[in-house]
């Protein structure tokens, strides 16, 4: 249904940042090319790309970071499994949550997946697979990455890809 791989100049996912405190614009959403250094660590996604970075720490100190990375919409009727994969390094924070959302009207959101402790490594990121096949059948559907920090540290994610199988099967004429 999807696959993003984030290594173009523009893409087709929404980035939506309410963060408040500190400079809010530099916990926003960021293409970060492959090699990026912060912090004296460098950054290599699963297949060494470009990818997408949200930084709280650098955003300040009072501060607190609401970012939002949204898929475009997509259509999941005629499936009968739907799956979310993904590459991520999450640095947790003890003030700091990773959501994986979804929604069928792009206004009421249900967490999916919780991220409270690190995940990956700036230099292996890790592979992820969420079951999505509740939300089969739905003409609107929405994935989003949502990071929540007082102050916290980053999350990064690469490769995104939501698989769907179909339903329906194919009668063989002999």
């Amino acid at each position: 249904l999807l696959t993003e791989n984030f290594n173009g100049a523009t893409n087709t996912w929404l980035k939506t940042n309410s963060s408040t405190g500190g400079t809010p614009a530099n916990a926003a959403w960021t293409l970060r090319p492959d090699g990026y250094i912060l912090g004296g660590n460098t950054f290599h996604s699963n297949d060494n790309s470009q990818f997408y970075h949200s930084n709280s720490d650098a955003q300040g100190s009072g501060s607190t970071t609401r970012t939002y990375l949204r898929s475009p919409a997509m259509n999941t009727t005629g499936y009968s499994s739907l799956s979310l994969e993904f590459y991520h390094f999450y640095r947790h924070y003890s003030n700091s949550t990773g959501y994986v959302q979804v929604s069928t009207d792009n206004t009421n959101w249900t967490t999916v997946q919780t991220y409270v402790a690190d995940d990956g490594g700036n230099s292996n990121f890790t592979h992820q697979t969420i079951d999505l096949s509740a939300y089969v059948g739905n003409t609107t559907f929405y994935v989003r990455f949502y990071y929540y920090a007082t102050w916290g540290w980053y999350w990064a994610i690469d490769n995104v890809t939501v698989r769907g199988t179909s339903g329906s099967t194919i009668p063989i004429i002999n």
